[in-house]
């Protein structure tokens, strides 16, 4: 008979204050420099994606601006109950699209 096997536990992300305390002590700056540095990066990348639709982060992601045309309402068919229904139309939407280049590849 085979052992069991072991259920692992993913392992835990790291919070935003366990970041930002990690930075701080790496680089030696103040806890709330490194929140405003990255509050900055998030807003030059935000400002950057409405801009071009990209943007790449120090050789690391790259990020893409997905946008999604809005659909019509439409008339399907149920596949469980094969009675007729309408599916709701959806308004158009955005979304990013996140890409590990190759330099973050390469240190994982």
């Amino acid at each position: 008979m085979l052992p069991k096997r072991s259920m692992k536990k993913a392992a835990a992300s790291m919070t935003v204050s366990a970041v930002n305390q990690s930075l701080a002590d790496s680089t030696g700056l103040k806890k709330k420099d490194v929140k405003g540095t990255i509050d900055g990066l998030m807003a030059l990348c935000a400002k950057e994606l409405k801009k071009t639709g990209s943007f790449k982060l120090a050789g690391m992601l790259n990020m893409k601006l997905k946008k999604k045309a809005a659909t019509k309402a439409r008339k399907g068919i149920n596949p469980f109950t094969k009675e007729p229904c309408i599916f709701k139309a959806k308004p158009a939407s955005q979304t990013v699209k996140v890409y590990a280049m190759k330099k973050l590849k390469d240190a994982v």
